[in-house]
């Protein structure tokens, strides 16, 4: 079943990514979330405009989003008021964000959310004080005890800290400190519910043009945490779209595949980044942990309605026609046509790009590779077939993705302009 011409909500799509972020480490469950909820607050008490304060919580869910690894948003989370060293966090989250266009206002509010108020040297929009705040009292809850006898510790740090903080936020703060229910769902394992009806009339949609560049954004994020696989979800894509243009399906099934390539490896993010970075074969457990990866990413994005068909193309690519894959172990008619092609993009992009520690193959080995896994029942003969008899054009856009997405690499990493 072909999905509709829809919109996708903008707000939907990024608090998924947030909890996708926040997969890396167990000590930052729903931090983004948490922080996006005091944030709409704040901004709603000093009545800021809607437009304002959507792009505040957009800004907010994704505050952390530069800080790539697990170490590095712990260290973020543990800084103290007046820290200004992980500043460098706040300019990659800025650096990803800044040229897509529903999110270039977020990505100013997210370069400087970290500004000690009291030392700034430049005028810095509100909004960035108000996540510095939001993110100060996210980090002082502690939702393993009990909440409200928690307030007058927060208020006390705050307090001894108050030149960090703009003077409008803290007054703000001093209006919702007797509001039970605030500091209630603030600290709520239920914040996936309570948020969105938050911020209900902050929706913004997008297309799937734009959609499509988003899923573009976020595949960076996954893929740069590791030099290993730098350009792996550009190429994914890539070869995902060319091999369902081949098979003349429509120019929308090609522009969904690309995005499910771009987000294949979303659940990535919950993998350590020394079992990523490994230089060798993965131990049984270093193994057993990659394999979930698979199942984090369909869990993060069947959060997001409209993307029911993405969800199966994206996360089925290491199942096996023969049921041995992971996680759902699907086979036969259960494994439609498109995610047993999402299948074949990821091991054709594995083993023909170039790694740090080993040149990619070439097409004799690739297609021997690819024809031993569909004489073992592992992958679909046919698709094979039409990978052998367009292996020169099908590699070619491979690389072409991928050469664009180290530019983009290399660029990410070079100093702000």
């Amino acid at each position: 079943m072909l999905l509709l011409d829809k919109e996708f909500s903008v707000c939907d799509f990024v608090s998924s990514m947030s909890e996708a972020v926040d997969l890396v480490s167990q000590d930052l469950s729903n931090h983004h979330k948490k922080v996006a909820y005091i944030s709409y607050n704040l901004a709603k008490e000093m009545n800021l405009s809607d437009i304002e304060t959507r792009d505040i919580v957009l800004a907010a869910i994704l505050h952390d989003i530069g800080a790539f690894t697990g170490k590095e948003r712990l260290q973020v989370k543990m800084a103290l008021f007046e820290d200004s060293e992980y500043d460098f966090h706040a300019i990659m989250g800025y650096k990803l964000l800044r040229r897509f266009g529903p999110l270039q206002n977020a990505a100013t509010l997210i370069r400087y959310h970290h500004t000690h108020y009291g030392r700034a040297n430049m005028d810095i929009p509100i909004g960035s004080y108000i996540i510095h705040l939001a993110d100060r009292i996210a980090v002082l809850l502690d939702e393993r005890s009990e909440v409200l006898e928690q307030v007058p510790e927060i208020l006390i740090g705050i307090t001894e800290n108050q030149t960090a903080f703009h003077p409008d936020t803290l007054l703000a703060l001093n209006r919702l400190i007797s509001l039970e229910y605030f500091w209630i769902e603030a600290c709520s394992r239920s914040i996936n519910d309570i948020l969105p009806d938050r911020i209900r009339l902050l929706r913004r949609v997008l297309d799937l043009d734009t959609l499509r560049n988003f899923a573009k954004v976020i595949s960076y994020i996954i893929d740069f945490r590791s030099r290993f696989t730098s350009t792996h979800s550009a190429g994914v894509a890539a070869v995902a779209k060319e091999l369902t243009r081949i098979y003349n399906f429509s120019e929308r099934e090609c522009k969904l595949m690309e995005i499910a390539g771009f987000l294949h490896d979303l659940g990535k993010l919950a993998v350590d980044d020394s079992i990523l970075e490994k230089n060798g074969a993965l131990d049984h457990q270093e193994f057993n942990t990659m394999r979930k990866h698979s199942y984090y990413t369909y869990v993060v994005l069947r959060r997001v309605s409209g993307l029911e068909q993405i969800v199966e193309w994206a996360s089925y690519h290491h199942e096996r026609l023969d049921g041995k894959g992971y996680p759902f172990h699907v086979k036969g008619s259960d494994f439609s046509k498109l995610s047993r092609i999402m299948c074949v993009a990821d091991i054709l992009t594995a083993i023909t790009e170039d790694r740090p520690y080993r040149a990619g193959m070439d097409s004799i080995k690739a297609i021997d590779i690819l024809t031993e896994m569909v004489e073992n029942g592992g992958i679909d003969q046919e698709i094979v077939e039409v990978v052998k008899e367009n292996f020169a054009q099908i590699n070619t856009v491979r690389i072409e993705a991928q050469a664009e997405a180290l530019r983009d690499y290399k660029e990410f990493y070079s100093s702000v302009d």
